[in-house]
């Protein structure tokens, strides 16, 4: 809050050449909430940015450039939804498990069980997938950043994100976002890489898709499963 009110006219009269600054600040506005916006995207702007904010890579560069003693305030708040994120993450998961407990320790129906069976399939599936990508991240990496050496945003990411375990998980994610964008918006965001994309061999660009999928539809499925059972009376 402090930021938004103190410090982010300062931080956006950085990004010169950036449109995506100036529309979000019309867009979103000088209330509180537009504003408090406004420093959150400058701070992923700083960091992982988010896939439409490729579209813009000239807010990307400025943001390489923007003072180190302004840009602790557009990453403050990147850190404490980390932190709330994560700690909703292990309160749920610890909510789960006294869930699954209490209700495996009760007399229940077939269908109740195999209808828990899946959701802990579906968990099971999405923590082999990101210990699979946190392999990738730590054993692929190199061999598969140089295979894009054309890509701005690669060579962003390797410079920005370092080589930390989280650094390595984003550079990752970016790639795997990459590989799966259609050709359209790459043009529009990075196109220098296209040619490097569509030449990327084949059992490298499985081993970054597959994980990322593998993610995203045992995350569905667990939703998917987990509110069809709530409907209809499964896990009541």
């Amino acid at each position: 809050m402090f930021a938004a009110y103190f410090r982010l006219d300062q931080m956006e009269g950085h990004f010169i050449a950036s449109h995506l600054v100036s529309i979000n600040r019309k867009t979103l506005g000088n209330g509180l909430w537009g504003r408090m916006k406004r420093v959150r995207q400058i701070g992923a702007l700083t960091g992982r940015f988010t896939h439409l904010q490729m579209l813009d890579p000239y807010a990307v560069m400025e943001a390489e450039i923007f003072p180190e003693h302004l840009k602790k305030w557009g990453k403050i708040p990147g850190h404490l939804m980390r932190a709330a994120l994560t700690g909703a993450g292990l309160l749920l998961i610890w909510l789960g498990f006294d869930w699954l407990r209490m209700t495996v320790s009760k007399p229940t129906s077939d269908l109740k069980l195999l209808c828990i069976a899946t959701l802990i399939a579906c968990l099971v599936l999405a923590l082999l997938a990101v210990i699979a990508k946190i392999y990738v991240s730590f054993f692929k990496l190199a061999e598969i950043e140089s295979l894009l050496k054309e890509s701005y945003f690669v060579a962003r990411n390797r410079r920005v994100m370092g080589n930390g375990a989280y650094g390595r998980y984003c550079r990752l994610s970016h790639i795997s976002t990459m590989l799966l964008l259609d050709d359209d918006f790459l043009s529009d965001s990075d196109p220098h890489a296209m040619d490097e994309i569509a030449r990327f061999p084949l059992p490298l660009r499985r081993l970054v898709i597959i994980p990322t999928r593998m993610l995203a539809y045992s995350f569905l499925g667990y939703c998917v499963f987990h509110l069809s059972g709530k409907f209809f009376g499964v896990l009541a």
